[in-house]
């Protein structure tokens, strides 16, 4: 249900349909001009009169209404005051009715969707970079589901390219078993900048790491035994991360799986007449679109990334017969997409329009207080550690000593690094300072988390008391009202979020229910000798805990019930 929807039916402007009125009501900037409000400017030109007799026409039209109870002309807007009773009740009882589907548009029908994200590097440490495209990621995943579309996750791994020949050669130059089993993709990615040092100066050794590289393209049985065993390193300890937040995937295919399809990739652009030679390399020449230029072969005739990503887009579709393919990367490779995608176009390919791309803003860190061991930049490990231990400072100052501790400062330290991520506007860059992300104050994540833990609290007790939620609303505080109006409000978050790509709108809906309910906390005593008011505020809390768990998931956050 949806509060603007309701009203804008109430409103009968001839000439205009509810579906006019309701895209135009917006919520005032201040509470005593009204809960919604009408701008009539655009009105105007459609019943060429002023804004503000519009709006005199309009009030005059709801003079009878059981919604709207109070009506204001001011300069042009129509202002209207909701009937607080009339319409917290039919909120409540529309959430009591869809509590588990609350907000949700069944959109996608089954429909299936492949979102591609993360996308790590064989033999190398996830970064910060990957995790602002793991967290965006998986939040387009949980809304695409809650819309009712059937998602794949698909983790397309860079792992093709001389770089493995390089790994490899260095293995069996200077590595052991036995330092690899112990210290995994560090001793895999030591091993490479090493040998990349050392080809430098060397062009004999590359020559010899390219000659491995080709090796395993052509399928030598040892070498690609080597290959698979780092791949398999690599894989497990991407999913240590990925468990830390619920995370799985169902496609771990990369470059090396669509490379077999290169040749196909390049006989179609050269049919189609798309390529020419320039300085021995290929290429298409997308200069007439203000696109550059995209190589697809090199000059020694070793394919590129640009091939494959050609070819995995071409094949995709063969396999899966997806309704819609979503690509999250970071912002630096938005031109490159943009490229991609205009081949596919000039290729003919049917399902272009089923094919999208967003890139995340990047996510900085305040100089010297997260690095890498090399210090070239912040792995994924080191900020969950670091955000971690800061929880626990924290925890500890505030006199906290759960049974489950552990777990506990995981879930308020990675929450606060994936919430400072994600409550942003999506292309826009942040800072992650760990002081100000794990405050419990203030637009942070263990806020959230620590609001929700209270509505928990309240529900435990109020199970404990046998206090059921019965709704009275004529027993119910005025001061209550501004949280109950607030609840609708979560769909039209998570629309926005969906359309826009944006769980910032999630996280924004998310501060202003916790700070509501804070509010009222802190004004009402939620369990009273008074039975019937007791019971009413135990059902509003738990309307509230739905909504602040539903926040939590989507913004791919854990869930405390105990702070």
């Amino acid at each position: 249900m949806n509060i603007k929807e309701i009203v804008s039916k109430e409103i009968k402007a001839q000439g205009a349909t509810s579906e006019d009125i309701q895209k135009l009501l917006l919520v005032p900037p201040q509470k005593e001009m009204g809960d919604l409000s009408l701008p009539c400017f655009t009105l105007s030109k459609i019943f060429h009169k002023s804004p503000n007799d519009i709006a005199l026409n309009l009030q005059e039209s709801l003079k009878n209404s059981n919604i709207v109870k109070k009506t204001d002309v001011l300069n042009g807007y129509l202002n209207l005051f909701l009937d607080e009773k009339y319409f917290s009740k039919i909120i409540i009882e529309d959430m009591q009715k869809n509590l588990e589907r609350y907000g949700a548009q069944n959109i996608g029908n089954n429909k299936l969707c492949l979102i591609e994200f993360s996308s790590i590097n064989v033999a190398k440490n996830p970064h910060v970079g990957h995790l602002c495209g793991t967290a965006y990621g998986e939040s387009f995943c949980r809304l695409h589901e809650y819309f009712g579309y059937n998602v794949k996750r698909l983790n397309y791994l860079g792992d093709y390219g001389t770089q493995f020949g390089k790994v490899i050669t260095a293995y069996l130059k200077y590595g052991s078993r036995e330092k690899v089993l112990e210290r995994g993709v560090d001793e895999l990615q030591d091993l490479y900048i090493k040998i990349n040092a050392e080809c430098e100066n060397d062009e004999n050794l590359l020559k010899e790491c390219r000659e491995c590289f080709l090796k395993l393209e052509k399928g030598d049985k040892e070498i690609q035994k080597l290959y698979d065993w780092f791949k398999e390193i690599s894989i497990e300890e991407a999913k240590r991360i990925y468990n830390e937040l619920d995370i799985t995937f169902d496609d771990w295919r990369g470059e090396s799986f669509y490379a077999q399809y290169n040749k196909e990739t390049l006989a179609l652009l050269n049919e189609k007449g798309l390529t020419k030679r320039d300085n021995g390399a290929l290429l298409v020449d997308l200069s007439e679109k203000n696109l550059g230029k995209l190589i697809v072969e090199q000059t020694s005739g070793a394919s590129i990334y640009a091939t494959r990503d050609l070819s995995s887009l071409l094949n995709r579709y063969k396999e899966y017969h997806y309704d819609k393919l979503l690509y999250v990367t970071g912002v630096e490779q938005e031109q490159y997409f943009n490229q991609i995608f205009e081949v596919g176009k000039m290729l003919g390919l049917p399902y272009m329009d089923k094919v999208f791309h967003f890139s995340t803003g990047r996510i900085s860190l305040p100089t010297g207080k997260i690095s890498s061991r090399k210090g070239a930049v912040a792995l994924i490990r080191d900020l969950f550690k670091a955000s971690i231990q800061k929880a626990h400072s924290v925890l500890i100052e505030k006199g906290t000593n759960a049974s489950d501790m552990e777990a506990l400062e995981k879930q308020i330290g990675i929450g606060a690094l994936v919430f400072t991520i994600l409550k942003s506007t999506s292309t826009k860059d942040s800072v992650f300072d760990l002081d100000r992300a794990i405050s419990f104050d203030g637009e942070t994540g263990p806020y959230l988390q620590y609001t929700y833990a209270r509505t928990c609290s309240i529900l435990s007790k109020a199970k404990e008391s046998k206090v059921e939620g019965k709704v009275d609303l004529n027993v119910l505080p005025a001061s209550v009202f501004p949280l109950i109006k607030l609840f609708p409000n979560f769909g039209e978050a998570l629309n926005n979020a969906f359309y826009e790509y944006d769980p910032s709108y999630i996280a924004r809906y998310a501060m202003n229910l916790c700070s509501e309910f804070n509010r009222v906390y802190s004004e009402t005593k939620i369990l009273s000798e008074d039975k019937k008011l007791s019971e009413t505020m135990v059902e509003i809390t738990r309307l509230t805990n739905n909504l602040l768990k539903k926040c939590l998931y989507f913004l791919v956050m854990k869930a405390p019930e105990r702070m």
